[in-house]
């Protein structure tokens, strides 16, 4: 067995200069890892998009575009809800905001989970715990079910880091 250090990203010579986020959900710069929590807690944040679509990081004061290697914010948790009477799935986003999963559960070629989200301006990536946490919800056509509401797999192809109504094909 390896050591498990052997796995953690700490530098990429592969990626383009500047700031950039890896589909493991980290943030590199010039090749370097952010590893200090709080930096790498505020470009989490901080995603938005330019006017032009263009992905940024701001922090009101500093605007720094960045490149996503995948989708730009990553679904770290699922959690169950009660709004209204009526069950609800939220979606815990790498960006600390919580949002209702509300559309198809999207399958890529490589059979990871995105969906869209921030009102279809972003994609996430599901972690691998966040995708576990799906499957006590899967009915028997294979779609995530929670209450009345059925949430199914679509396969689909895009660039993922591209918003969600101009990336799929």
């Amino acid at each position: 067995m390896g050591d498990p250090r052997d796995d953690i990203e700490d530098r990429r010579d592969d990626v383009p200069h500047g700031l950039y986020f890896s589909r493991r959900g980290n943030w590199f710069h010039d090749g370097d890892r952010v590893f200090h929590v709080g930096l790498s807690g505020l470009l989490n944040r901080s995603v938005t998009r330019d006017d032009d679509g263009n992905l940024i990081v701001t922090t009101g004061m500093d605007v720094l575009p960045f490149v996503a290697e995948d989708a730009p914010l990553i679904v770290r948790g699922v959690d169950h809800a009660v709004v209204d009477g009526k069950p609800i799935l939220n979606l815990r986003l790498s960006t600390g905001v919580v949002e209702q999963l509300i559309g198809p559960l999207n399958r890529g070629a490589d059979e990871r989970v995105r969906v869209a989200v921030g009102g279809g301006r972003f994609w996430a990536l599901f972690t691998r715990s966040a995708a576990q946490a799906l499957e006590p919800l899967l009915d028997e056509d294979g779609a995530v079910s929670v209450g009345a509401k059925r949430h199914p797999f679509v396969t689909t192809v895009a660039d993922w880091s591209k918003p969600p109504s101009t990336s799929a094909k």
